[in-house]
């Protein structure tokens, strides 16, 4: 027996070894993004907003049924892994509007039947800065994904802006896909 027949006959197993341990990695990524606006009241310096701001967008997401998945038909056991790539804020009126009302803000992502997580956090608001990025955590959302519906919350303490200002939240998630989804989005 020589080695070239060795190999030839061992070709079919380790095809199959590796196909099933493809199905469980990572061989595809999508990028998924979203955003919602909320309007913040203006108001005397003394007054203070607290704890939820009212991102009505962000409220029972289902980031499945997003339109960047549903074009690659990834189901939600085609999902190997979810990470939260960028959150920012940013305020789009008044034209000279920035956001240094907020002294910290924060954001976490709940689930039924998962444990509230920290996401994405800012401590910084410079006055003239229109737009904040935000620190954003090393945490796997795979299972706030896929469940029933996800929702991001924000904790914060502000104060209310001197003009009525829109503030524009954003965020873009990058979704890893199996090999079934994978298979799923090159036949699309």
């Amino acid at each position: 027996m020589t080695i070239h027949s060795s190999t030839r006959r061992l070709a079919p197993y380790l095809f199959v070894v590796c196909v099933l341990a493809c199905r469980s990695a990572t061989i595809a990524n999508i990028e998924v993004d979203g955003a919602d606006r909320v309007t913040v009241e203006e108001g005397t310096v003394l007054e203070e907003v607290l704890g939820e701001l009212g991102f009505e967008g962000f409220a029972q997401m289902n980031v499945v049924a997003s339109e960047e998945l549903q074009n690659q038909d990834v189901q939600p056991g085609d999902i190997s892994s979810v990470q939260l790539v960028s959150f920012e804020l940013e305020a789009e009126e008044p034209a000279n509007g920035d956001l240094s009302f907020f002294e910290t803000f924060a954001v976490y992502v709940e689930a039924p039947g998962l444990e509230p997580v920290l996401v994405a956090d800012a401590m910084e608001f410079p006055e003239g800065e229109p737009v904040v990025s935000f620190d954003v955590y090393d945490v796997d959302l795979t299972d706030y994904v896929v469940s029933e519906s996800m929702t991001l919350s924000t904790d914060i303490v502000a104060g209310r802006p001197t003009e009525e200002t829109v503030v524009k939240a954003s965020y873009l998630l990058d979704v890893g896909v199996t090999l079934q989804g994978a298979k799923n989005r090159a036949c699309n």
